[in-house]
């Protein structure tokens, strides 16, 4: 089974479920195991205690997932697959900020700081939207540190920053940016960062540094992009 993310795609590892019933719990299973990282870090998941979480027989995990590896890894697959909806409503805001200027307007000063403050503000919305989910973050965080020990968990985090990337690369491409892929790992992480720093107390989720920082962050990508004449770069 494959998740349409954009490029690439995200697939899972484990045994697929054909009928409904299996399908339900299935997914039950990877429910339980994202409760479970939550509750106790990645190193809580165990067949026996994600059956028990999930209200499965122990035989249930065992048969979707032959191994530990397996399961974890689809657990992030399923959970990158309930984030993703996020990261394209910020593409498809975006997009629709730019069309919204004529090619003139976005050339014009008063077309970029309007572009910047509209881009500003979805960012900003996004980023405390993520980070308010504080159990999600959490998980995100565990795999993220997981992968560092797990293979199989590091293509994983790898093909789902890809997908991300590839999303807000596509933004900037649209504005004509000559070096879209730098554009967008600055984007990306800095919205990871920001998001971080609200989850560990370090910023406030209301802080006007948030939209300083982003604000700063537009500004130096909007001028090189909009109604600028491009020069190619070198790999």
């Amino acid at each position: 089974m494959t998740i349409e993310t954009g490029m690439p795609e995200l697939v899972y590892q484990g045994r697929p479920a054909q009928r409904a019933d299996s399908r339900q719990r299935r997914k039950a299973i990877l429910e339980a195991t994202l409760r479970l990282i939550v509750k106790e870090g990645i190193r809580g998941i165990r067949h026996r205690a994600v059956a028990r979480e999930a209200s499965v027989p122990l035989a249930a995990t065992t048969y979707y997932f032959k191994d530990l590896n397996d399961l974890i890894s689809d657990a992030f697959t399923y959970f990158v697959e309930q984030g993703l909806e996020h990261t394209r409503q910020l593409r498809e805001d975006s997009f629709a900020a730019a069309r919204g200027l004529t090619e003139e307007e976005r050339s014009s000063d008063a077309g970029r700081k309007l572009l910047t403050q509209q881009l500003t503000r979805f960012i900003l919305s996004h980023v405390r939207s993520q980070a308010g989910n504080r159990d999600f973050r959490l998980v995100e965080l565990a795999f993220r540190n997981e992968a560092l020990r797990n293979d199989q968990l590091t293509r994983a985090i790898r093909m789902a920053n890809q997908a991300a990337e590839a999303m807000i690369r596509e933004f900037f491409e649209m504005l004509g940016l000559a070096d879209s892929q730098a554009a967008a790992q600055i984007t990306h992480g800095t919205i990871l960062h920001l998001e971080y720093q609200i989850l560990c107390g370090a910023v406030a989720i209301d802080s006007p540094l948030l939209e300083r920082t982003v604000t700063m962050m537009i500004r130096g990508l909007i001028p090189a992009t909009v109604g600028a004449p491009q020069t190619a770069t070198l790999d």
